[in-house]
């Protein structure tokens, strides 16, 4: 009867250790899962506030003037001339060689 006793007092002992066990599992998930909720909803307080900036009309009337080149009536545009044209690059003069070589090599280029 006492051997008995001391199974069933062990398989209690053990069963508790065992719930004290996944209970401080079940803590640690639970706490790791609160922190990734908040910092989740920050990130989505942040884009709500950013897609409410882009609705804004300061917001469509700087995309209209930066990105799209647009302007209000009676705006005043002044434009700048672009040359995208690149510069022909002007041709090194070979080191040693004397004037009258390198124009000679010059003049010879020049047939083909």
């Amino acid at each position: 009867m006492a051997l008995v006793a001391c199974f069933i007092v062990g398989y209690l002992i053990w069963s508790t250790v065992a719930a004290l066990a996944y209970l401080g599992k079940a803590d640690r998930e639970a706490t790791r899962t609160f922190a990734e909720l908040q910092r989740v909803s920050a990130q989505t307080l942040e884009q709500q506030k950013s897609m409410e900036y882009h609705a804004t009309k300061s917001y469509i009337e700087k995309v209209a003037r930066e990105d799209m080149l647009m302007s209000r009536k009676g705006d005043t545009v002044v434009l700048f001339p672009v040359d995208r044209a690149l510069p022909e690059p002007t041709p090194l003069e070979p080191a040693g060689l004397p004037r009258a070589l390198s124009q000679l090599i010059k003049w010879v280029k020049g047939w083909f």
